[in-house]
């Protein structure tokens, strides 16, 4: 390597060491806040930049013509020239949401409760009729199923305790005629197929 080239390369070194170092370079500037929309209370809608005195206001993409305007919210907002607020005044808050009425919740649910209750009652007082009369038809064929059995109890004992009627040896011809027993045998069965066809109809 030349002395000229280590002596240029040198040079370079120490100029690199006692330089002072570039300032940094200036923060880019904000940039504008993109315009927010707004609508207004007699129709139409703006878009508006910021919101305060100095803000711009815009119409179409145009400034607003200078006047009085009132945005949704009751904000009024005095325009100057090239859609400028020069003044403002806020809008009333929006008045706080009204709390649930929970006596009137309370009430609609006491009166949905009492009017299915009373329901329920009417359904099993319906039920508890129809189920005595059904127990009272139970009851009175029970009944009439007792006497038939205490009948046939009675008609067994009597068949039982009278003796059978001796045969009459003068008889020599053949009797065509049911005896008297045997009739009132044959009405004790009838009586008794009709009292046990009402208990079970």
């Amino acid at each position: 390597m030349e002395a000229t080239e280590i002596l240029e390369k040198a040079k370079i070194f120490f100029n690199d060491l006692f330089m002072p170092p570039a300032p940094p370079a200036p923060p880019a500037p904000p940039a504008p806040a993109a315009p927010t929309e707004y609508d207004l209370k007699d129709g139409g809608k703006v878009m508006i930049d910021k919101l305060e005195a100095g803000g711009i206001v815009m119409i179409d993409g145009n400034p607003a013509l200078p006047g009085d305007l009132e945005l949704m919210d009751g904000t009024k907002l005095t325009v100057a020239d090239n859609g400028v607020i020069a003044a403002m005044v806020p809008g009333a808050p929006a008045a706080p949401a009204a709390p649930p009425d929970f006596g009137a919740q309370f009430s609609e649910f006491k009166t949905l409760a009492e009017e299915k209750f009373t329901k329920y009652e009417q359904d099993f007082a319906t039920y508890k009729q129809a189920s005595e009369e059904k127990f009272q038809q139970y009851e009175v064929k029970l009944g009439t199923a007792s006497k038939v059995i205490d009948q046939l109890l009675q008609l067994s004992q009597v068949l039982v305790d009278k003796p059978a009627a001796p045969a009459d040896p003068a008889a020599t011809t053949r009797n065509v005629f049911k005896s008297q027993e045997e009739i009132s045998k044959e009405e004790e069965a009838e009586k008794l197929e009709k009292q046990l066809k009402s208990v079970f109809n």
